[in-house]
Protein backbone atom coordinates (compact mmCIF):
# COMPACT_ATOMS: atom_id res chain seq x y z
CA UNK A 1 0.00 0.00 0.00
CA UNK A 2 1.91 2.80 0.97
CA UNK A 3 5.27 2.92 0.90
CA UNK A 4 7.56 3.76 3.95
CA UNK A 5 9.97 6.65 3.35
CA UNK A 6 12.92 7.05 5.54
CA UNK A 7 12.30 10.88 7.56
CA UNK A 8 14.51 12.83 5.94
CA UNK A 9 17.45 14.58 7.97
CA UNK A 10 18.23 18.01 8.53
CA UNK A 11 21.88 19.28 7.08
CA UNK A 12 24.29 19.04 10.20
CA UNK A 13 24.75 23.14 9.18
CA UNK A 14 21.25 24.08 9.63
CA UNK A 15 20.84 22.35 13.14
CA UNK A 16 23.89 24.06 14.04
CA UNK A 17 22.88 27.62 13.15
CA UNK A 18 19.79 27.16 14.94
CA UNK A 19 21.81 25.80 18.00
CA UNK A 20 23.91 28.96 17.94
CA UNK A 21 21.49 31.10 17.59
CA UNK A 22 19.68 29.84 20.64
CA UNK A 23 21.97 30.08 22.27
CA UNK A 24 23.48 33.49 21.69
CA UNK A 25 20.15 35.08 21.92
CA UNK A 26 20.25 36.09 25.51
CA UNK A 27 23.57 38.00 25.02
CA UNK A 28 24.28 41.59 24.47
CA UNK A 29 27.00 43.09 22.50
CA UNK A 30 28.68 45.83 24.52
CA UNK A 31 31.26 48.48 22.86
CA UNK A 32 34.49 48.37 25.49
CA UNK A 33 36.52 51.53 26.12
CA UNK A 34 40.61 50.78 25.91
CA UNK A 35 40.41 50.84 29.90
CA UNK A 36 37.33 48.45 29.99
CA UNK A 37 34.96 50.78 30.84
CA UNK A 38 31.19 50.64 28.61
CA UNK A 39 31.50 52.91 25.75
CA UNK A 40 28.10 53.90 27.05
CA UNK A 41 26.41 55.31 29.77
CA UNK A 42 23.22 53.83 31.43
CA UNK A 43 19.67 55.51 30.41
CA UNK A 44 17.99 56.56 33.29
CA UNK A 45 14.25 55.33 33.55
CA UNK A 46 12.38 58.02 31.64
CA UNK A 47 11.26 61.34 33.21
CA UNK A 48 7.45 61.65 34.46
CA UNK A 49 6.95 57.52 34.23
CA UNK A 50 4.02 57.00 37.14
CA UNK A 51 4.86 54.28 39.72
CA UNK A 52 1.99 52.99 41.19
CA UNK A 53 2.65 52.89 45.03
CA UNK A 54 0.45 51.01 47.64
CA UNK A 55 -3.01 53.07 48.45
CA UNK A 56 -3.34 53.75 44.63
CA UNK A 57 -0.92 56.96 45.03
CA UNK A 58 1.25 57.48 42.05
CA UNK A 59 4.73 58.57 42.55
CA UNK A 60 6.42 60.08 39.97
CA UNK A 61 10.42 59.43 40.40
CA UNK A 62 12.58 62.92 39.85
CA UNK A 63 15.59 62.43 37.64
CA UNK A 64 18.49 64.79 37.94
CA UNK A 65 20.06 66.37 35.12
CA UNK A 66 23.41 64.81 33.69
CA UNK A 67 26.31 66.66 33.15
CA UNK A 68 26.51 68.71 30.01
CA UNK A 69 28.02 67.26 26.90
CA UNK A 70 31.30 68.89 25.39
CA UNK A 71 31.70 71.91 24.12
CA UNK A 72 33.74 72.39 21.64
CA UNK A 73 35.56 75.69 20.30
CA UNK A 74 37.15 76.79 17.56
CA UNK A 75 41.02 78.43 18.18
CA UNK A 76 42.21 81.36 16.48
CA UNK A 77 46.18 81.54 16.64
CA UNK A 78 47.40 84.68 15.57
CA UNK A 79 51.26 85.05 14.79
CA UNK A 80 53.46 87.22 17.28
CA UNK A 81 57.04 86.85 15.88
CA UNK A 82 58.92 86.21 12.56
CA UNK A 83 59.07 82.95 12.76
CA UNK A 84 55.10 82.26 13.31
CA UNK A 85 54.78 85.00 10.44
CA UNK A 86 56.65 82.64 8.41
CA UNK A 87 53.63 79.88 9.12
CA UNK A 88 50.64 82.23 9.36
CA UNK A 89 47.48 82.38 11.42
CA UNK A 90 46.96 78.70 12.76
CA UNK A 91 43.23 77.32 13.90
CA UNK A 92 42.66 74.73 16.39
CA UNK A 93 39.93 72.99 18.43
CA UNK A 94 39.10 72.93 22.00
CA UNK A 95 36.68 70.34 23.31
CA UNK A 96 35.48 71.18 26.59
CA UNK A 97 34.72 68.09 28.84
CA UNK A 98 33.38 69.95 31.69
CA UNK A 99 35.44 67.75 34.09
CA UNK A 100 38.41 70.48 34.44
CA UNK A 101 39.95 68.81 31.39
CA UNK A 102 39.32 68.96 27.61
CA UNK A 103 41.41 67.90 24.63
CA UNK A 104 43.49 70.52 21.68
CA UNK A 105 44.06 69.27 18.18
CA UNK A 106 45.35 71.21 15.22
CA UNK A 107 47.13 70.78 11.62
CA UNK A 108 50.46 72.88 11.07
CA UNK A 109 51.59 72.07 7.61
CA UNK A 110 50.17 68.76 7.36
CA UNK A 111 50.72 67.40 10.71
CA UNK A 112 48.23 66.67 13.27
CA UNK A 113 48.39 67.37 16.60
CA UNK A 114 46.30 66.46 19.43
CA UNK A 115 47.18 66.80 23.56
CA UNK A 116 45.06 67.68 26.58
CA UNK A 117 43.81 70.87 28.20
CA UNK A 118 43.70 71.26 31.81
CA UNK A 119 42.19 73.83 34.29
CA UNK A 120 45.14 74.59 36.94
CA UNK A 121 44.56 76.59 40.53
CA UNK A 122 45.96 80.02 41.25
CA UNK A 123 49.15 78.22 42.59
CA UNK A 124 50.25 75.94 39.48
CA UNK A 125 53.63 76.00 39.60
CA UNK A 126 54.98 77.80 36.53
CA UNK A 127 51.68 79.36 35.15
CA UNK A 128 52.42 82.23 32.70
CA UNK A 129 55.83 81.77 31.84
CA UNK A 130 54.11 80.85 28.34
CA UNK A 131 52.31 84.53 28.65
CA UNK A 132 55.69 86.12 29.68
CA UNK A 133 57.98 84.69 26.99
CA UNK A 134 55.34 84.83 23.77
CA UNK A 135 54.15 88.39 25.20
CA UNK A 136 57.07 89.91 26.79
CA UNK A 137 54.78 90.86 29.72
CA UNK A 138 53.83 88.84 32.80
CA UNK A 139 50.52 87.57 33.00
CA UNK A 140 47.76 89.70 34.70
CA UNK A 141 45.01 87.29 36.38
CA UNK A 142 42.55 87.84 39.22
CA UNK A 143 42.48 85.67 41.99
CA UNK A 144 40.37 82.83 41.38
CA UNK A 145 39.55 83.34 37.66
CA UNK A 146 39.72 80.16 35.82
CA UNK A 147 42.98 79.23 33.78
CA UNK A 148 44.73 76.02 32.17
CA UNK A 149 47.63 74.85 30.00
CA UNK A 150 47.49 73.51 26.78
CA UNK A 151 49.67 71.15 25.35
CA UNK A 152 49.35 68.84 22.28
CA UNK A 153 52.17 66.88 20.03
CA UNK A 154 52.56 65.73 16.40
CA UNK A 155 53.71 62.35 14.77
CA UNK A 156 56.37 64.48 13.04
CA UNK A 157 57.93 66.02 16.10
CA UNK A 158 56.14 68.90 16.81
CA UNK A 159 54.96 70.62 19.52
CA UNK A 160 53.01 73.35 21.22
CA UNK A 161 52.60 74.40 24.51
CA UNK A 162 49.66 76.92 25.20
CA UNK A 163 48.35 78.85 28.50
CA UNK A 164 45.36 80.64 28.89
CA UNK A 165 42.57 82.56 30.92
CA UNK A 166 38.55 82.11 30.67
CA UNK A 167 37.04 85.57 30.09
CA UNK A 168 33.71 84.30 30.48
CA UNK A 169 30.85 82.51 28.36
CA UNK A 170 33.22 80.03 26.89
CA UNK A 171 35.63 82.63 25.55
CA UNK A 172 39.88 82.77 27.18
CA UNK A 173 42.70 84.41 25.69
CA UNK A 174 46.48 83.58 25.86
CA UNK A 175 49.38 82.60 24.41
CA UNK A 176 51.19 79.57 22.70
CA UNK A 177 54.64 78.83 22.12
CA UNK A 178 55.76 76.10 19.09
CA UNK A 179 58.31 73.86 19.07
CA UNK A 180 59.85 75.69 16.26
CA UNK A 181 60.14 79.29 18.05
CA UNK A 182 56.41 80.68 16.45
CA UNK A 183 55.14 82.58 19.16
CA UNK A 184 51.17 82.96 19.04
CA UNK A 185 48.30 84.80 21.19
CA UNK A 186 45.01 82.26 21.13
CA UNK A 187 41.86 83.81 20.66
CA UNK A 188 38.74 80.94 21.34
CA UNK A 189 35.06 80.99 22.10
CA UNK A 190 32.07 82.46 21.61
Amino acid sequence: MFAHRPAKRAPRALVLAVATAGTLSACYVIPMNPDGSPAWQYLPPPAGMPARVSGGAVAVPVVPPGPPGPSTYQARLYPINDQAARDGQLLATITDLHTGRGMLTMNKDGEFLSGEATRVSDSHPGFGTVYERVLKAPINVRPGQPRGIANATGSRGTWVNCEYVLEGGGRGTGACLMSNGAAYQIHFGG
